[in-house]
């Protein structure tokens, strides 16, 4: 008795075993292994690009299998509208899941704004980051025609030059309280400092408060996925598709992007406000 007792255990022991071993490998088919999303940001930010980039944070945002984001930006910054709908579209995605910005060659001026919306920044020892602040395009100013009528004196411009500086400063502390309302217990320098429009390389950012450590894209994603509390994961790219070439502000952002190029100001750039940093003359 004793003997068929103890096969009795044995053989149960065993169906056991196997029923564990099948359940593991059916959990590896069902159960997909967690992700951390990739989503590059590169080159000019306006509208269109803007919107394949909502949607690729949507599309994160909703997938099971996504435990965090990464944000890659190499952006001299954009439109002030594209670039503030990026920072709304991340800090929503923030609520559902950990996002981190690391920045590679560049992130000024709208980019930046996009990443602060992150839970943390990532930069380089050399990355280009901040120029906080506006610059705009003014329109031509009014031209009496004879065939040409128009009702109020700024019809054709808008306003004077003078509303346009007071409108840039409005959007220009628009930015920097944004930046105060994100990092302010993480920032080294006030508002007067952020105001300057400066851009400082990787570990000034870090020294100043406004990124928070010093590393590279991998340091970036193992942060992530520590803050997800995924241990075993694979990185997805879920970069939208570039686009065609705009030829309205004659972008292309399926070229190579390096701080040089992303920088260089568009051909045409249409009057308004704009969050972006563009390369001084040599």
């Amino acid at each position: 008795m004793s003997r068929r007792r103890g096969l009795r255990i044995s053989l149960i022991a065993l169906a056991l075993v196997a029923l564990l071993a099948i359940g593991v490998i059916i959990s590896l088919y069902l159960v997909p292994t967690p992700q951390v999303a990739l989503i590059r940001i590169e080159g000019d930010i306006w509208g269109e690009y803007t919107a394949q980039l909502r949607a690729a944070m949507q599309a994160a945002a909703d997938d099971p299998a996504v435990s965090a984001v990464v944000l890659q930006i190499t952006s001299p910054g954009g439109e002030v509208t594209a670039s503030e709908d990026l920072y709304f579209q991340v800090l929503k995605l923030r609520e559902r899941k950990p996002v981190i910005a690391s920045i590679d060659e560049l992130a000024a001026s709208g980019a930046y704004y996009t990443a602060v919306a992150a839970d943390q920044i990532y930069a380089k020892p050399g990355s280009a980051v901040g120029n906080i602040g506006v610059i705009s395009i003014l329109p031509d100013p009014d031209l009496v025609d004879e065939k040409l009528m128009t009702t109020g004196p700024f019809k054709l411009s808008g306003g004077p030059e003078l509303t346009a500086i007071q409108q840039m400063e409005m959007l220009k502390d628009t930015f920097v309280a944004a930046i105060v309302a994100q990092r302010a217990d993480r920032l080294q320098v006030g508002a007067q400092v952020l105001s300057r429009g400066e851009i400082y390389v990787g570990l000034q950012a870090w020294q100043m408060g406004l990124v928070d450590d010093i590393g590279s894209l991998t340091d970036a994603v193992a942060a992530a996925a520590d803050m997800a509390g995924v241990r075993h994961y694979h990185v997805a790219d879920r970069t939208p598709e570039p686009l065609e070439p705009d030829l309205f502000l004659d972008l292309d952002l399926g070229q190579q992007q390096t701080a040089a190029t992303v920088a260089a100001p568009p051909a045409r750039m249409p009057p308004g406000f704009y969050y972006r940093y563009v390369e001084p003359p040599r």
